[in-house]
């Protein structure tokens, strides 16, 4: 007999769910992807940076403002900030783990907290940034600075 254990043979249902090893190599990129995003933006080497989850945004723009949008499914709004300091925004969170999923079998959907931050290609009105959850999607809109809009102005060109 060798010390080592035994492996589980192919077809043979243990009573779990198959490995998916396409499944576990995306969970490693996304939790990769929050790392090197926790250390780039704020030098954070801490394990946090890998337990929290980092929600989906969009950025859109029209010639008013911005429009950033998140899904960010479970999360009251209690418990989200939004930050608007100069060209940067920060959404921080938190989606608390519920009750069920403390003795599920499986766990996939992300909870904990999250930060993301995101640098805006012009300056915008802080005092006139507006904010709406409904069924789980976050949409932010962020009005352009009177200054940063914009506007054409005729150059002379000298021969």
């Amino acid at each position: 007999m060798s010390g080592r254990a035994a492996r589980p043979r192919r077809g043979v249902n243990s009573g779990s769910l198959a490995w998916d090893p396409l499944r576990d190599l995306m969970n490693l990129k996304e939790r990769l992807n929050r790392l090197l995003e926790s250390v780039l933006r704020k030098g954070d080497f801490s394990s946090e940076g890998l337990a929290g989850w980092s929600p989906p945004i969009d950025l859109r723009e029209d010639r008013e403002s911005f429009v950033l949008t998140s899904e960010v499914p479970g999360v009251r709004p209690d418990d989200l900030t939004i930050r608007v300091e100069g060209g940067i925004v920060t959404l921080e969170g938190r989606r608390p783990l519920e009750e069920e999923a403390r003795s599920a079998l499986r766990v996939e959907r992300p909870y904990g907290s999250f930060s993301r931050t995101l640098h805006l290609p012009a300056p915008v009105d802080e005092r006139r940034v507006s904010a709406r959850l409904r069924r789980g999607v976050l949409e932010v809109v962020l009005p352009r600075s009177s200054d940063a809009r914009a506007h054409s102005i005729k150059v002379q060109v000298r021969s």
